[in-house]
């Protein structure tokens, strides 16, 4: 026989669709620090667009982190804080290097891409030397989110002034860089977005530095 439900009785029913002995079920607050822990790098660490198997001991992939993975609305939570707040870094010494951050860029998206704050550009360019050519070393980092480029110290010991033909070629690449953020400012806001199109061009510009002689 049938059983009526008693009206005054506390429903068992969960409260809501997510257990509450998830990560999706710690309050916001918590999933953020831990979000934090697990996807920020030190400001010193090189995250390069090479996978972990080709990385040095000093780099770090910038392969998506796992937890991004899990579900819709982790990633949402999760890639906006792993692009916006770490600094990533490609070497475009050579065709294959270009290569290879194309294909990050292609893989992360225009939405990834109109993330990202920090990009470090580097890589070997010759310039003459009397009758001959050296090698120099140069880094320029993009402040993707003010639309700021700058000439980076290489960190190697007794840096010099860059050469004369290092610093015009420098300032071209700024100046693109300066049309291109102002034609990227997101609207109603103060600032860049930058597509994947338009990173390209900055890295076929950088590299056409490193591979002008």
């Amino acid at each position: 026989m049938a059983t009526t439900p008693d009206p005054n009785e506390t429903s068992k029913e969960p409260k809501s669709s997510v257990p509450q002995n998830t990560f999706l079920g710690l309050p916001q607050e918590l999933r953020d620090e831990i979000s934090a822990y697990l996807v920020l790098k030190p400001r010193n660490t090189v995250i390069t667009m090479l996978s972990n198997h080709d990385c040095h001991r000093s780099e770090v992939s910038a392969a998506q982190p796992a937890l991004a993975r899990v579900n819709r609305q982790l990633r949402q939570e999760i890639l906006p804080q792993f692009y916006g707040s770490n600094h990533f870094l490609a070497e475009v010494s050579d065709a294959e290097d270009l290569a290879t951050a194309k294909r990050w860029l292609d893989a992360i998206g225009d939405e990834n891409a109109g993330s990202l704050c920090k990009l470090v550009l580097c890589g070997w360019t010759r310039v003459p030397f009397g009758h001959m050519i050296s090698r120099r070393w140069v880094k320029v980092g993009m402040d993707l989110q003010r639309g700021r480029l700058e000439l980076e110290p290489t960190g190697q010991t007794g840096d010099e002034p860059p050469h004369p033909y290092v610093s015009k070629s420098i300032e071209g690449l700024r100046r693109s860089f300066e049309r291109l953020a102002g034609a990227n400012h997101g609207a109603g806001t103060q600032r860049c977005r930058f597509t994947v199109a338009a990173l390209k061009h900055l890295l076929d510009g950088f590299h056409g530095l490193c591979a002008a002689y």
